[in-house]
């Protein structure tokens, strides 16, 4: 699949809604997952750029589990400080974290009934020992704290005290000053969202209701808010179902999905063994044939060189790529290409040992833009 097929699709869509339509997915295939990144802006506003000129409406589909969130508040800022009246965001499948955030600065949300958004309560990761990554929610922190009070029914100060002090030494005390921030970020962030539509002093209390309920009343950061769900809570969901669209937004999903190879997940080994390496990898095994009547205390010595002079197989790198995001529309199309290697050998304990090495992550055009069909005389 790619995107010259999925033009038609988008323009099915604009022409049913009325408006022009742009779609920002990132992978969600298991062992690379995408996540949304400041380099998305450029392309965002090439997309924004190329729009027609007298636009007031607009749609934003988006399937994402997360990542800055800031990148949600300049996608909205981007496209409303165009004059851009009208936000909708259609969401045929997941829309997590940062994605979420998107859809808060919508005047609709057109949800699928296989699509859901989820808590915003920002992850942090820091690091460990080893460069390990922990990763924890900003409510995590609390939660620990409230189930010493209320469930170990730990009420004494000091040892409250010593407890807390044993999370800043785990998380660090610059974790746990961050964690307090971006606690404040998620809600901050809510708030001005949904505040670019709903307006008056009813709104605002609506507002911090809605921001509460999605940052805290949730127990998982991967909990899936439903249509139902979200409608309950007050965001602007589409209340009928249009099936028309949904079958339209659903087939655009199983196409970029079909692309992104989301069902197929990304396994270094698994891409070694279906590489021609995989005849020296999984060669035959050399027994060694020890001397009848040899004792225990026979020494076998070997160096480096030895194994180095006698090595028999070379095992060459073996290349990879895979789609990291797409942001396109049916005017122009720009994917987030990472290319890699795998270096990989097989020890002597028969273990297949492997490093994957990223060897460059960048943006590319597809095909030709929508300028650039102007520029050439070409029919749009």
């Amino acid at each position: 699949m790619s995107w010259n097929e999925r033009v038609e699709l988008y323009g099915k869509i604009e022409t049913y809604r009325k408006r022009p339509l742009i779609a920002y997915i990132t992978s969600k295939r298991e062992g690379v997952n995408g996540l949304m990144a400041t380099d998305v802006l450029p392309y965002i506003i090439k997309q924004i750029d190329d729009l027609p000129p007298d636009t007031k409406a607009v749609d934003f589909l988006i399937v994402s589990y997360g990542g800055d969130p800031m990148v949600a508040w300049r996608i909205m800022s981007l496209i409303r400080q165009r004059g851009i009246d009208k936000v909708a965001v259609i969401i045929p499948q997941s829309a997590f974290s940062a994605a979420t955030l998107v859809a808060f600065g919508a005047d609709e949300i057109v949800m699928h009934p296989n699509g859901h958004l989820g808590p915003v309560d920002l992850q942090i990761t820091t690091w460990g020992e080893g460069g390990q990554p922990k990763r924890f929610s900003t409510e995590d922190i609390s939660a620990f704290l409230e189930f010493v009070r209320e469930n170990l029914k730990i009420t004494d100060q000091q040892h409250i005290r010593a407890l807390f002090e044993l999370t800043c030494k785990e998380v660090g005390t610059l974790g746990i000053g961050f964690t307090a921030r971006s606690s404040k970020l998620a809600v901050d962030l809510g708030e001005r969202l949904l505040a670019l539509h709903m307006k008056g002093e009813e709104a605002k209390t609506k507002i911090k209701s809605i921001v509460s309920h999605m940052s805290t009343k949730f127990y998982s950061h991967a909990f899936p808010v439903s249509r139902t769900d979200a409608a309950s809570i007050g965001l602007p969901v589409n209340k009928e179902r249009d099936r028309e669209l949904e079958k339209l937004m659903w087939a655009v999903w199983l196409n970029v999905a079909e692309e992104l190879q989301e069902h197929t997940p990304f396994d270094p080994l698994m891409e070694l063994l279906k590489s021609p390496e995989a005849k020296k990898l999984l060669a035959p095994v050399l027994q060694f044939a020890i001397p009848y009547g040899a004792t225990q205390t026979t020494n076998w010595n070997t160096g480096i060189e030895d194994v180095v002079k006698n090595a028999k197989e070379k095992i060459e790198p073996v290349d990879f790529e895979y789609i990291n995001a797409v942001v396109e529309s049916s005017r122009n199309a720009h994917r987030n290409v990472h290319k890699g290697k795998i270096l990989s050998a097989r020890n002597i304990d028969m273990m297949i040992h492997y490093n994957r090495i990223i060897m460059s992550r960048e943006w590319q055009p597809v095909g030709a833009t929508e300028s650039e069909k102007q520029a050439k005389g070409a029919k749009p």
